[in-house]
This record gives structure tokens, C-alpha cells and sequence, in this order.
């Protein structure tokens, strides 16, 4: 991590009790794909949880997925489930510790070292780093994923860098992608995705659930 540059006080995030759901609905017109996601507290971990609906190689594809993170936001596992006409394919990624992953109950040596899970059909997963890193504004921090591509569906370790540049603004970096995400800062969940990816077309707040906890 760099020396901060401008710092400015963290967000408060604060697990939400015992109100534990909040929802999103993406849109992405240039993959042409919808995604509803929930963020719930499930005892002692949190889940995020989520469907998307887009083409895959010219085909109609659905992808279900759940994340299994701790309440410190360090990935535990992650499942999906790529249904196409005719076909339907899992991936499972477990985490047993140390930065050692398993892909379907294989131990994936290409994974060791990586910290966190990335999904790359879904700003989704953005979420987690955000808030595990917790930076303030003007630091930056690189980090090491299991990065489920799309469509290719293979899993690489892939480095990226999160730099933050306003309480509601990161910039994030990965090789060719360099892209401006802003947040929802109480839930860290992306509500804008670089020019032209993902925008949050709907999103339950703690006004709209009728609460006054934020997470």
C-alpha cells in the first residue's frame, strides 16, 4: 500500500443488524446482461448472492452465483452455476487458508497466494476488496484474485489495484482495464462501472427498507 496522498477520515461501515439484506439490480448495455444481487448477513458471514442473464458466445446464458465471505471480507468460497441451452457447468472455488484454493475440490496451484475472488461477469464481487481494504482517500493497494473469466470460464490469478479518490469514488486497475467504479458508500456495492459497463438501476437503501442501520 502507498502513502496517502490527501487523506480524509475512513467510512464507518457498519455490518446491518438485524435488518440483513440489501439488493441491487445492474444493468450493462454493451454486454447486454442484467444482474440482481442481494448482500445478507447469514450468522457469523456474510453472502453475497446473485443472478445474471447475458449472452455467451452467442448463445442465452444464466449464471447463479454465491460468495461466502467473513465479516472481515476475506472470501471463503464461491459457486456458480453457467446455465445454456442444452449445457450446464459448475465452479466451485473453496478457500483452505493461506491463500490456497480449491477448484472443484482440486487443489489449484495456479490460485496459491491469492486473496481474493473476482467474478467477470458482475461488478459484484468489486465489493469485497473495497471494503476489506478500507482505504482512505489518496491510498492505493494492489491485490491478487482467482479470477473467474467470461466467457472463457477458466480461473487465472490476475493482479489489481485499487486506488481510492473520493469517499465514493475508486479507481481500479488490471492489466489493459483502468476504470472509474463509484460506490455506495455505506455497502461499498458499485453503483457505476467505468463509461459504458455497469450502472445500478435499483438499489434498496435503509430509507427504502425503512431502516436507520447502514452497513
Amino acid at each position: 500500500m502507498e502513502p496517502a496522498v490527501g487523506k480524509c477520515r475512513r467510512a464507518e461501515y457498519r455490518v446491518l443488524m438485524p435488518d440483513p439484506t440489501i439488493g441491487v439490480l445492474w444493468h450493462c448495455a454493451s454486454l447486454a446482461s442484467c444482474d440482481y444481487a442481494t448482500l445478507q448477513t447469514h450468522g457469523t458471514l456474510l453472502h453475497l448472492t446473485g443472478v445474471a442473464v447475458l449472452p455467451r458466445e452467442g448463445v442465452p446464458c444464466r449464471i447463479g452465483y454465491q460468495v461466502a465471505v467473513t465479516r472481515e471480507w476475506s472470501p471463503l468460497s464461491v459457486s456458480a452455476v453457467v446455465t445454456t441451452p442444452g449445457q450446464t457447468r459448475e465452479i466451485h472455488l473453496a478457500s483452505h487458508g493461506q491463500g490456497r484454493w480449491l477448484l472443484n475440490d482440486q487443489h489449484a496451484p495456479t490460485l496459491d497466494g491469492c486473496t481474493d475472488i473476482d467474478l467477470g461477469w458482475t461488478p459484484a464481487t468489486n465489493t469485497i476488496p473495497i471494503r476489506r481494504l478500507d482505504l482512505s482517500v489518496g491510498e492505493r493497494a494492489t491485490i491478487s484474485t482467482a479470477w473467474i473469466r467470461f466467457p472463457e470460464l477458466d480461473v487465472v490469478p490476475n493482479a489489481q489495484t485499487y486506488e481510492r479518490l473520493d469517499i465514493d469514488r475508486w479507481r481500479y486497475l488490471s492489466g489493459p482495464y483502468d476504470f472509474e467504479l463509484v460506490t455506495d458508500v455505506p455497502s461499498g456495492l458499485v453503483l457505476a462501472y467505468g463509461q459504458d459497463l455497469w450502472r445500478a438501476v435499483a438499489l434498496t437503501t435503509n430509507e427504502s427498507r425503512g431502516g436507520n442501520q447502514a452497513w
